[in-house]
């Protein structure tokens, strides 16, 4: 794997980081998926496809991800003490530029959790084949300011639309307001499920998607608010389902600018499917409604 003679400064990597594309920012989470199920070769070849088709100097944030992966691979797969040492220092050194943290991932405790790795792996093979998968740490997303993420970026569609505002300082979801000024400036809701426009496209941070949930004081009103979960890469209008249940509903309706849903970013992992011939045994077996009792 050849050397990035260039690292570029934070302030430059800060200016290149919108530009990096979606197929880029996916493949990036696959990575990170698969190295949280102790995939680390897999991890490796993912991040290198992208490394191989990035040509600017951020490509050395990708290699440092690489070289971690590699390192563990070692550890894990080729059992190599040696190889273990070389890539995961190799690592450290092309990802220090980049702390504390770039393209949502947290660097700096990416980097403490491989130096720590660095001061515990074994010399022997032996030793190293015998390390249990639980021993090594998760890919870290980045978590700043005592728990707030990255911003959740909103684009608006039509003027008249507002912005997602939070209740409370500790609210988890983020009011969604009905926009309706394409709509005479208010909507009759029925029992047959219709979507409501907000007005508004989202993108969530990295390692995140958007869900839709219910507002509690409309569901007591006889309102049914569809569930509903928004993927990172959609970047189309953000429309709420929403229904009369029951005579309670009855009349109801939506003015422009009524809060009507929740937003929430919720983390996600991107697993991969693996076929297998059987699943191992639990308690519960393959009960199913009501077998776990009231």
């Amino acid at each position: 794997m050849a050397r990035v003679r260039e690292t570029p400064s934070r302030a430059e990597q800060l200016a290149l980081e919108p530009t990096i594309p979606a197929e880029h920012r996916l493949e990036l989470a696959r990575g990170a998926a698969e190295w949280d199920a102790r995939k680390f070769f897999d991890a490796h070849e993912t991040w290198e496809d992208i490394w191989q088709v990035e040509r600017r100097s951020i490509r050395s944030f990708y290699q440092g991800l690489i070289l971690l992966a590699a390192g563990l691979h070692h550890w894990t797969g080729t059992h190599r003490p040696r190889g273990v040492r070389i890539k995961l220092s190799s690592g450290i050194e092309r990802l220090v530029p980049y702390a504390p943290s770039y393209l949502g991932v947290d660097v700096s405790t990416m980097i403490v959790d491989a130096a720590a790795l660095l001061r515990q792996a074994p010399d022997r093979p032996a030793a190293l084949a015998e390390t249990s998968l639980d021993f090594f740490p998760p890919f870290r997303w980045a978590v700043t300011d005592g728990g707030t993420l990255g911003a959740l970026r909103v684009r608006r569609l039509r003027a008249a639309a507002q912005l997602p505002t939070r209740g409370s300082e500790l609210s988890s979801g983020l009011d969604l307001y009905a926009e309706l000024s394409e709509h005479g400036g208010s909507l009759n809701l029925t029992q047959m499920p219709q979507p409501v426009p907000t007005g508004i496209a989202c993108a969530p941070p990295d390692g995140y998607e958007i869900q839709i949930r219910p507002r509690s004081g409309l569901t007591r009103r006889g309102v049914e608010i569809g569930w509903g979960t928004v993927d990172a890469d959609y970047r189309g209008e953000l429309l709420v389902s929403m229904c009369l249940r029951g005579p309670a509903g009855r009349g109801f309706r939506i003015e422009h600018g009524d809060r009507i849903a929740q937003l929430v970013v919720a983390p996600v992992a991107l697993t991969s499917v693996e076929e297998v011939e059987s699943l191992d045994d639990t308690e519960r077996g393959s009960g199913g409604f009501g077998s776990t009792g009231r």
